[in-house]
């Protein structure tokens, strides 16, 4: 902002009256003018965060939503694998036409436009009640990432056991690691059921967002 000096000298008090008034309002215009530009800023800036985030939530109930089934498929192979550990406890050979495997799919859950928003200054320009509710999401969206990525770690050192059970001599395996696997199929399964209470909480979340952003 520039403040010029009058062109001509001032020579009475209702010319510099008239001069202040001038520059006052120029001022008061300025700033004005400088508070819209700004607050249309911070408008455009929250429309484009809250359309990002739209758009990664939707993705993200579609993962959730494709991970739902996989629960009780896995927890259904688990108890398989109990049963058939159980039982050869006691026969120290698994039945013929028994198959004992464990897999697990990786669902990844994204927070980009969370994050950019979060970056940009976006979130501070939203109401309170918004900001909540996106909060609450990705804390929940976070909860379900660590639990997925403890159970993808275990299943690793699961499968391997199981493999390596399967296809040794079943008559020289000891009761301490048919015991171990079993200890391990009950861990997978509570981090299963966990899995599947968070991904129906978030589920239902991701719903109310994308129905009433």
């Amino acid at each position: 902002m520039e403040i010029h000096a009058p062109e001509n000298p001032i020579h009475s008090k209702k010319e510099f009256l008239f001069h202040m008034f001038t520059v006052v309002l120029g001022i008061l215009i300025a700033l004005g003018m400088e508070g819209v530009v700004e607050w249309a800023h911070h408008r455009a800036l929250v429309r484009e965060a809250r359309e990002n985030i739209m758009v990664e939530i939707e993705k993200n109930k579609e993962q959730i939503d494709a991970a739902m089934p996989e629960f009780k498929q896995r927890t259904d192979a688990l108890n398989r694998v109990i049963t058939t550990m159980q039982q050869m406890e006691k026969t120290h050979q698994v039945a013929k036409g028994v198959r004992m495997f464990y897999t697990m799919s990786n669902h990844d859950l994204y927070s980009t436009a969370w994050q950019t928003a979060t970056t940009s200054g976006a979130v501070t320009y939203m109401s309170y009640d918004e900001l909540r509710r996106y909060t609450d999401v990705y804390v929940t969206q976070q909860t379900y990432s660590t639990l997925q990525e403890q159970a993808l770690d275990h299943t690793i050192d699961f499968g391997s056991l199981i493999e390596a059970t399967m296809f040794g001599d079943q008559k020289n395996v000891s009761n301490d690691k048919i015991q171990a696997i079993v200890r391990e199929a009950y861990r997978q399964i509570i981090l299963q059921r966990a899995l599947e209470d968070v991904s129906t909480e978030l589920s239902k979340a991701y719903g109310s967002l994308l129905k009433h952003p």
